[in-house]
């Protein structure tokens, strides 16, 4: 379906997704490429890329949104400056509202991949039409992005994060109680909640900068890049029988193949509402890392890419 040649959306990262009471699911992009792609598969040097944009999937038909601009196209979320944007996190939908929290960066140098990280905020869209209501600051930890992934129980949205600015990465985690998603938040502590995000401690080390996390048959998954070396090229899977561990793992369920110094992948996300019995669709995603034309010269190295995983076969395999 993300194969695509035209009108609208040819490729993206992030990936993340909101599955809406209508059925429709929407996909969350960061940087976005829009126009055409070639018979040969290359784009033109001149396709417009915007940093966020929705693709509304209404059962096999996909429909690109984005701002139109006496420029031309522009991002969904627009940035309050030139040199600041939003990259999506994950959503959720209740009622007539659809909140997507959204991370914050700006350039701080000229140079490939040079950019900083501002804070997160919490989008406003109104359903059914999708239409952005506002932008929220969220009250947040230094250095964390918050909202990489969400979990809502019956009792708390559990809002997971991400210390990008350490390595190995460090999870972090944050809840708030249903139907208040705007806060006032509390911060796992490492051994209970606190209502001052000073006392916030990381909940596990060696996380990509989105993952994902999911409930199913009284456990908790987290499904992650392994992150505890630099240009992972794994997939992993840690489980837990809380929302903030302790987690056991890491295990490695899958080796991304065609990667290595240049290609690199990231980011996995798991789409809850696409399960099958026991088995869940997960997203990564790729992207070169030193040339910047390789997306031009190959439009398929800038697109999600989709695995099932049975969790069945995960838990009786990798952790008896």
């Amino acid at each position: 379906m993300f194969d695509r040649k035209g009108d609208g959306w040819t490729g993206g990262d992030g990936t993340l997704s909101v599955c809406l009471k209508d059925g429709r699911t929407v996909w969350l992009f960061g940087d976005t490429f829009l126009g055409k792609v070639k018979s040969d598969g290359t784009r033109p040097k001149e396709t417009p890329m915007i940093r966020n944009s929705l693709v509304v999937q209404t059962d096999r038909r996909l429909d690109t949104r984005y701002r139109q601009t006496e420029k031309g196209p522009a991002a969904f979320f627009p940035g309050a400056f030139p040199d600041t944007w939003y990259w999506p996190g994950d959503g959720l939908a209740a009622g007539n509202k659809m909140r997507v929290f959204l991370n914050r960066f700006r350039k701080s140098a000229p140079q490939l991949w040079a950019w900083q990280f501002t804070g997160t905020v919490l989008a406003t869209l109104s359903l059914p039409d999708l239409e952005l209501e506002g932008l929220d600051e969220t009250a947040t930890v230094k250095g964390v992005l918050f909202g990489v992934s969400v979990l809502k129980t019956k009792e708390y949205v559990y809002i997971y994060g991400t210390r990008d600015d350490a390595f190995p990465k460090l999870a972090c985690l944050a809840r708030a109680t249903t139907g208040s998603l705007s806060g006032p938040w509390e911060y796992y502590t490492g051994r209970g909640w606190s209502a001052d995000p000073k006392h916030s401690a990381p909940i596990l080390s060696g996380v990509s900068t989105q993952y994902s996390v999911f409930q199913t048959d009284g456990l908790f998954y987290l499904v992650t890049m392994d992150g505890r070396g630099p240009f992972p090229d794994t997939i992993a899977v840690y489980r837990s029988g809380s929302p903030g561990g302790p987690w056991q793992g890491p295990r490695i369920i899958y080796k991304v193949p065609g990667v290595g110094r240049d290609v690199v992948a990231y980011n996995p996300f798991v789409h809850t509402q696409f399960t099958e019995g026991h088995r869940y669709l997960i997203s990564y995603n790729l992207n070169h890392v030193s040339n910047p034309s390789a997306v031009y010269d190959d439009a398929t190295i800038y697109r999600p890419q989709f695995i099932w995983v049975d969790f069945a076969v995960i838990e009786q395999r990798l952790f008896q």
